[in-house]
């Protein structure tokens, strides 16, 4: 394969993923919950681990690993249990639903891994709720993407890594 046609086809790898992340982006905004579970793979691992401030020989060991404590650490079932409960109207902190902008930017594609692309991206959340409630979550995405003839990926993996130590937020009832 010549270079031209590599370069082309990581480009349109590039955009496709690019489009597939603002679309996402879109679905949460815009409160369509169950177009965004439909962009996860039956067999997601939705993780979010704790992030620590850590010094000297301890820097680099600043995540907790999957197994331990996490914010989150979901599959698809509790991913769906968490959309339905939005819809009841009865999820306390996002009663009524909070107002969030999802931005995604400095996309990169990683190795291919079989039928997985390796994705990393970062994040700024903004979430508005009730008449003071204003939060901004930052952090990094490391996805594997999988094709998908229907929505053109779905996400087979996720690890959010949050640039927060400490968490002020009241809930985080949001999707990142």
């Amino acid at each position: 394969m010549s270079l031209d046609a590599i370069a082309r086809s990581e480009m349109e790898t590039w955009f496709s993923v690019s489009q597939f992340y603002s679309r996402e982006a879109r679905y949460m905004d815009e409160l369509e919950f169950d177009k965004w579970v439909g962009l996860m793979a039956e067999d997601i691992r939705y993780w979010m681990p704790i992030v620590s401030n850590r010094i000297g020989r301890d820097v680099g060991n600043e995540l907790t690993v999957r197994g331990e404590l996490a914010h989150f650490e979901d599959d698809h079932e509790s991913l769906s249990n968490r959309v339905r409960r939005l819809a009841t109207g009865r999820a306390w902190a996002e009663t009524p639903p909070g107002r969030t902008n999802h931005l995604v930017s400095n996309v990169e594609i990683g190795e291919v891994e079989g039928d997985l692309v390796n994705v990393r991206s970062q994040f700024l959340i903004y979430r508005s709720h009730l008449e003071t409630d204003q939060e901004i979550f930052s952090g990094t995405r490391l996805d594997k993407l999988r094709p998908d003839e229907a929505t053109g990926w779905k996400v087979a993996d996720r690890t959010i890594i949050l640039d927060h130590a400490v968490l002020t937020q009241k809930s985080l009832g949001i999707f990142f």
